[in-house]
């Protein structure tokens, strides 16, 4: 009699694995042969991709989770239809499906076009030459007395 014991996403080879309820992320060998990624003799590279977090198969949002069969090489399966999916290329894995998972490109931070920046500038009547000092040097001066009373 075997006892097969539950597995972890490190325990299986995974790395770098992120859940959040926009993406999912996970570095992780391909494991539905569509892609296997060599490199010279070694056909099993990892392969670090990041998807929107929604199944394209029961249409849920916030639904995968990241191998909860502990598949060798890692996969991504929906929580609520059951499908999976390959954490390398986002492949369902069933022969001849065309479902596959989303692509991830995280929002892009928009620049501020003008910065406004405000500073606070006194004049000082009793400065001589009436010129317009930083509110951060006014006391600085005035504690030395540069201003006529």
């Amino acid at each position: 009699m075997s006892i097969i014991l539950p597995v972890s996403a490190e325990s299986v080879g995974a790395k770098n694995v992120v859940v959040t309820s926009d993406h999912v992320k996970a570095t992780a060998i391909c494991s539905c042969g569509e892609n296997n990624y060599s490199s010279g003799n070694n056909n099993y590279i990892y392969h670090t991709a990041t998807f929107v977090n929604y199944c394209p198969r029961c249409h849920s949002y916030g639904t995968l989770k990241f191998n909860p069969k502990g598949v060798p090489e890692g996969e991504w399966t929906c929580s609520k239809c059951n499908s999976d999916y390959c954490a390398a290329d986002g492949q369902e894995k069933i022969s001849g499906s065309h479902y596959s998972l989303t692509d991830y490109t995280p929002p892009q931070v928009q620049a501020q076009e003008v910065i406004d920046v405000k500073i606070n500038v006194i004049t000082d009547l009793n400065n001589s030459n009436n010129k317009s000092i930083l509110e951060s040097d006014y006391n600085n001066l005035k504690n030395k007395n540069f201003f006529l009373d």
